[in-house]
């Protein structure tokens, strides 16, 4: 199991109490942190082992779909070129946090495809979750931070079962006695031009 401590030193850009975040995650591992969308569990999404793991920890459930959480636009529209200009500009100015659907390409790992062929995107709105993505240079293949539905949605620190603050290698040690969010991300689809919430 991959174990980071928090360098004296931290990490331009990132707050002290999430330094150990960056290097877990370019190790393989697996970051238990807030975003702007209830606690979630996150890994490189480049690491198909460790997104494979991430899943096994919180597995898919009707209400906890995997997603791919993006620093900017450029980043996102280099991994998916094809993304509907609607459907970018939705995601670039919609205020409340928002993931689109879109068909899954090569560099997207099959854990996270849906039956559909489809693969949840967004931009990440919270502070630290940009940084973090910028830094890592790469997409975060995100879940909510739940072992199971009967547990609740993990709306703050607290509501994280102990299994799976347990499978997490590092924990962001930052709004840990907030209520982030009281429902998971919006989705929406094209479909035959149309935009379709979910």
């Amino acid at each position: 199991m991959i174990r980071t401590s928090t360098p004296t030193s931290p990490h331009p850009g990132l707050p002290p109490r999430g330094v150990g975040a960056l290097p877990t995650l370019r190790a393989g591992g697996l970051v238990l942190l807030p975003t702007a969308n209830l606690w979630q569990m996150v890994t490189d999404t480049r690491q198909f082992a460790s997104v494979k793991r991430m899943l096994s920890v919180c597995p898919v459930t009707a209400t906890n779909r995997p997603e791919l959480i993006f620093s900017d636009r450029a980043t996102l529209l280099s991994w998916f070129p094809q993304l509907h200009p609607k459907l970018d500009t939705l995601l670039s100015y919609h205020g409340r946090i928002l993931t689109v659907l879109t068909p899954a390409n090569s560099l997207v790992p099959s854990a996270v495809v849906d039956r559909r062929g489809e693969v949840a995107v967004r931009l990440a709105l919270d502070p630290f979750c940009h940084r973090l993505t910028k830094d890592l240079e790469g997409p975060l293949a995100a879940v909510l931070a739940m072992g199971d539905e009967s547990a609740g949605l993990p709306t703050r620190f607290g509501r994280v079962r102990s299994d799976v603050l347990r499978a997490s290698n590092f924990t962001v040690q930052r709004r840990q006695r907030e209520d982030i969010d009281l429902a998971p991300a919006v989705r929406v689809r094209m479909k035959k031009g149309h935009l379709e919430f979910l």
